[in-house]
């Protein structure tokens, strides 16, 4: 047992040092006290400011010529040599898989999701730029990202709105809001119960309760959030499973069971679920007259009717009857809107 801790305790000491190599940066001067506050509120590393003191002190012995002291008054202030080379363990080959993790998720997450690893993308193009392997510094050249569907652009979200959810999540408490209504012309204030964090498509949304009625669970977007300040109580949600809250909300699902559904679909409209199925339990088949006709059980959810409709009149719905009856309501609206 004394081993294993020394060693858990030899990691975060190597791990919270090479964080502050990383804020010791050669932008600017930087005293332990910035540092310490850096790695408690974005690194929610709680630590001393003696043991910030004594990291900067062996950072110093290690890399002498990177580490630069001002020592001409106190406090001392410590910033990285310009001049230094910068080092790096990202090998080229993970430096390509990290551009294009950011070329595909870039598009499809909220506005500055990925913010947090803007050094690592930083580092990933500098690792590229010095690799001797051409084929490896122009693979970016060689692949592309297209994403299924319209691309809409990221609901904006107030700045420090985002940084403060994450600590109430981290920390389990609860969360006072300004928030506002879609429906009402001024934020009100709320008291909350966060659960967890939902991203979906260029929204991002808190999953939680009201302190007014902690069993329902609700969603709300981060975007209409103007002002969220963590308490010190904790939440009843801490302990739970975000994806377990969310289940019946995101998806907006109808029902608990599963479907049985038939569609038929236009010989190009349905091809591609002979090579991407519905699932494992997908029948598919083509029909004398060249219809594709595809049997399987889904959930009854407003995305399953989302991707029916996107075909327009590709696809008919043959069974369930209760859904084949929905889509010809929809059908006899849309005739009437083009009347």
């Amino acid at each position: 047992m004394g081993r294993s801790n020394n060693k858990k305790k030899s990691n975060e000491t190597v791990r919270r040092r090479l964080i502050i190599l990383s804020i010791i940066d050669s932008s600017r001067w930087r005293t332990t006290k910035e540092i310490q506050s850096r790695l408690q509120i974005e690194y929610k590393i709680n630590i001393g400011l003696k043991a910030v003191q004594d990291d900067v002190k062996a950072l110093e012995h290690d890399f002498p010529n990177r580490i630069i002291k001002d020592d001409r008054a106190k406090p001392y202030q410590y910033k990285q040599n310009p001049s230094a080379r910068k080092y790096s363990s990202m090998s080229p080959a993970e430096a390509v898989c990290l551009k294009l993790a950011q070329d595909y998720l870039d598009p499809i997450l909220p506005k500055g999701t990925l913010d947090p690893i803007q050094p690592y993308i930083k580092e990933a193009n500098i690792v590229l730029s010095e690799s001797s392997n051409t084929r490896i510094k122009n693979w970016n050249k060689k692949v592309m990202t297209i994403h299924e569907g319209l691309q809409l652009q990221s609901a904006p979200v107030k700045k420090g709105i985002t940084q403060s959810i994450h600590e109430a999540l981290i920390n389990g408490v609860t969360i006072a809001v300004k928030y506002q209504s879609k429906n009402k012309a001024f934020p009100g204030d709320y008291l909350l119960h966060p659960g967890g964090l939902v991203y979906r498509g260029r929204v991002s949304y808190l999953i939680c309760a009201f302190d007014s009625d902690l069993n329902k669970i609700i969603y709300l977007p981060l975007h209409r959030f103007k002002k969220v300040v963590c308490l010190e109580t904790f939440s009843v949600h801490r302990f739970k499973n975000v994806s377990e809250m969310a289940k019946n909300l995101l998806g907006f699902k109808l029902n608990d069971k599963k479907i049985n559904i038939k569609l038929k679909f236009s010989r190009f409209a349905g091809s591609h679920l002979f090579e991407t199925p519905l699932s494992d339990e997908q029948k598919i088949s083509t029909s004398k007259d060249g219809f594709i006709i595809v049997k399987d059980k889904v959930v009854d959810d407003m995305e399953l009717r989302f991707w029916i409709r996107a075909f327009g009149d590709s696809v008919e719905v043959l069974q369930p009857k209760a859904l084949r009856e929905e889509f010809k309501t929809i059908a006899k609206r849309m005739v009437k809107n083009y009347q």
